[in-house]
């Protein structure tokens, strides 16, 4: 029995890394994005109107009638786009085109705008383009194409043209001062979109079980009179208060176009100082080509990962990681990732699991409402090792919500069920292991208790295996902690 309690201390820390760790890992990687959106849409909250109707005509609870005449359908149709009141948008361009001697740049003007109302960026750069070929210094086609260079993630493009447009308007005085706030506001969102971004927790925390422990008990052989010869005994669960922490860094530099240059890198882990063997930690980063328009992404990535459990660096891994998000309207995103590692053990003890390693996932969004958010997906991994008994392929879905409540309070539950099955027998276990894993995570934000920059933030986490070799590898487990979040 010595020998099988030695195998289960080996296993341990593999399947410490993995337990709970991948739910942990997309949590993280998925916020990235988020939480730079998010930033972003509070910094353009005010920054939608970049030029002020004409005042000339007042429309709001009258109906005028418009005559057939180019000058006065012209105006129509200029105010219409103003107000974005896209089915007279649409009546008065047509009428307007039937007209004789109407102006191309009104022309192409509406067109633009429709084409973004209907979210087709392409079609809308292309017709703002050839007003600023037509005329060079027409602030509102240099504004309108400045904004949709911004939007379809052309941020090169994007700065070079605010600044050249607000060149211009500064020259204008007071008369121009409310478009430049605005046009400084998307200066700020491109400075904030190329600069460094990062999230920082820590707090103390408590695990109920850190020894992963089934706390089973067996009697293998008994006397006739009943007493135990030889039993089997696993340790008793080991509780220990402990510190949580988790961070995440990233930065995009854009290159010409859609295309750039982004890193980012993920760390999480728990530290208990009086159980110092148990403590560990997970560092993956990634650096490679990133292609970004308003509706979709593309990330292709070499990936560096790094364990440690204990004192000890437990592996490294080198690999490579592609991404893809897409967004198919307001209300619903898909995004898709894979990845392929290899995993090296630094400690002779581990070498059995060294190996490759394959992973796969789809996530979906739907945002409902009164502002919930619906997410979830199914999930894939396969690990290779020398011993195909060492090896296994895990199959396993997510669900999610999240939900702001105003100011104060943000909710997050994810409920993840996983199923993995090793790749052989093995004659050690006298057994071919099956676990089924359950996680559960529960994140409660207090926006309104923020103060100097740091949010209070409870985590909550159980998992559960269940597998059939149970007396080994079946365990509960919950963790909690109180942390403070600082965002950048």
């Amino acid at each position: 029995m010595l020998f099988l309690a030695g195998a289960a201390a080996v296993c341990a820390p593999a399947d410490a890394q993995t337990v709970g760790g991948q739910d942990t890992r997309l949590r993280l990687d998925q916020g990235i994005d988020r939480r730079s959106a998010d930033r972003e849409a509070r910094l353009l909250d005010d920054a939608d109107d970049l030029s002020a109707p004409p005042t000339s005509i007042e429309i709001n609870g009258t109906t005028y009638t418009v005559s057939n005449d180019v000058n006065e359908m012209g105006q129509a149709l200029y105010v219409s786009v103003m107000r974005r009141v896209w089915p007279d948008v649409r009546r008065f361009l047509k009428a307007y085109l039937a007209l004789e001697a109407h102006d191309p740049m009104l022309v192409l003007y509406a067109k633009g705008a429709l084409a973004r109302q209907a979210g087709d960026l392409r079609a809308a750069e292309g017709h703002y383009r050839a007003i600023v070929d037509i005329r060079a210094d027409f602030v509102p086609g240099q504004l309108e194409l400045a904004r949709i260079l911004f939007e379809n993630r052309k941020d090169r493009d994007a700065l070079r043209a605010f600044r050249q447009t607000r060149a211009v308007l500064a020259a204008q005085g007071d008369q121009a001062a409310g478009v430049v706030r605005t046009v400084d506001d998307f200066l700020r969102a491109l400075e904030q979109r190329r600069g460094w971004q990062g999230y920082f927790a820590i707090g103390p925390g408590y695990s109920s079980n850190l020894n992963q422990s089934s706390a089973g008990y067996a009697c293998l052989l008994a006397a006739d009179d009943g007493t135990c010869l030889i039993d089997r005994t696993m340790p008793a669960p080991i509780k220990s208060a402990g510190i949580n922490f988790e961070g995440t860094i990233n930065r995009r530099v854009p290159l010409g176009g859609n295309s750039g240059i982004s890193g980012r890198a993920l760390v999480f882990g728990d530290i208990y100082p009086g159980n110092g063997d148990f403590s560990q930690a997970t560092l993956t980063t990634q650096l490679g080509y990133d292609y970004r328009t308003a509706k979709a992404s593309l990330t292709l990535s070499p990936t560096f990962d790094l364990g440690t459990f204990g004192p000890e660096v437990l592996y490294g891994a080198t690999g490579f990681r592609a991404e893809a998000m897409y967004t198919l309207s307001r209300a619903l995103a898909v995004r898709i990732e894979a990845s392929r590692k290899t995993l090296r053990y630094r400690q002779a003890a581990y070498a059995v699991h060294d190996g490759g390693l394959t992973e796969a996932y789809l996530t979906g969004w739907y945002a409902l409402p009164k502002g919930w958010t619906l997410f979830g997906g199914p999930d894939f991994l396969d690990k290779n090792a020398d011993d195909p008994a060492d090896g296994y392929r895990q199959y396993g879905a997510r669900v999610g919500l999240n939900k702001q409540f105003g100011a104060a309070i943000n909710v997050l539950l994810i409920a993840s069920y996983r199923v993995r099955d090793q790749d052989a027998y093995s004659a050690l276990l006298e057994a071919k292991r099956r676990d089924r894993e359950q996680n559960y995570t529960a994140i409660l934000k207090i926006p309104a208790l923020k103060f100097a920059k740091l949010m209070p933030s409870l985590l909550v986490q159980h998992n559960r295996v269940n597998s059939n070799v149970g007396w080994l590898y079946s365990y509960r487990r919950t963790t909690a902690s109180m942390r403070l979040e600082y965002a950048f």
